[in-house]
C-alpha cells in the first residue's frame, strides 16, 4: 500500500479538512479547515487498528492495592509532578517517556529491583497504570500492551480521583 492511499484512507489528502476534537488546539493549523463534530472515541474506532480497549480500574480497587503485592501500579507523571502533590501508597514511578524502555527486557529483574524496590513484573503480571487524569496511563498501558504484557489496566480517575477521595492535593 503507498503512503498516498495509506493516508486517503485516513481522510488525509493533499486538500485535507482537520478533524478537531476535545479541547486541543494546534496553531500550527492556522490555516487548515477544522471541522468539529467527530468524537474522539468514534474517530478512533474508525480509523485504528481492531484493538481491546485496556480495562479501567476503579478507586475502590486501587484501595485494596497495599493487600495485593502481586499487582503493580505505576505512576506514569513526572517526578516533579509527585514532588508537587505526593503519589498513591505502593506506586512506583516511571515516567510515560521512559515506560518502554524501564518494561523492555533490556533491563534485567536485578535492576529493576534495584530502581524501584519491586520485582519486575513478568508478562502476565497485572500492571495498573496511573497519572493525573487518565490519559498519559493509557498510553502507558498501550505501550506495555505492545512489549507484549498481556494484563494492563489504567486507572481512569488517577490522582485527581484519588486525591479528592482521600482529601489530598490535587
Amino acid at each position: 500500500m503507498s503512503f498516498r492511499s495509506a493516508f486517503g484512507r485516513l481522510g488525509i489528502v493533499k486538500n485535507f479538512i482537520c478533524l478537531k476534537y476535545g479541547t486541543a488546539i494546534n496553531t500550527s493549523l492556522n490555516k487548515v479547515p477544522v471541522v468539529t463534530g467527530i468524537s474522539e472515541s468514534n474517530f478512533v474506532r474508525q480509523y485504528s487498528a481492531n484493538t481491546t480497549p485496556i480495562p479501567i480500574v476503579s478507586y475502590d480497587e486501587i484501595k485494596k492495592l497495599p493487600k495485593q503485592p502481586n499487582k503493580l501500579l505505576i505512576d506514569v507523571r513526572e517526578p516533579k509532578e509527585l514532588q508537587e502533590t505526593g503519589q498513591i501508597p505502593t506506586s512506583i514511578n516511571i515516567p510515560l517517556g521512559q515506560v518502554a524502555t524501564e518494561l523492555s527486557p533490556m533491563v534485567d529483574a536485578g535492576t529493576f529491583k534495584a530502581k524501584y524496590g519491586r520485582d519486575r513484573p513478568n508478562k502476565d503480571t497485572e500492571i495498573i497504570f496511573h497519572c493525573k487524569i487518565g490519559k498519559r496511563s493509557n498510553s502507558a498501558a498501550e505501550i506495555a500492551r505492545s512489549l507484549g504484557y498481556t494484563n494492563t489496566k489504567n486507572y481512569l480517575g488517577s490522582w485527581t480521583e484519588w486525591a479528592e477521595k482521600e482529601g489530598l492535593p490535587k
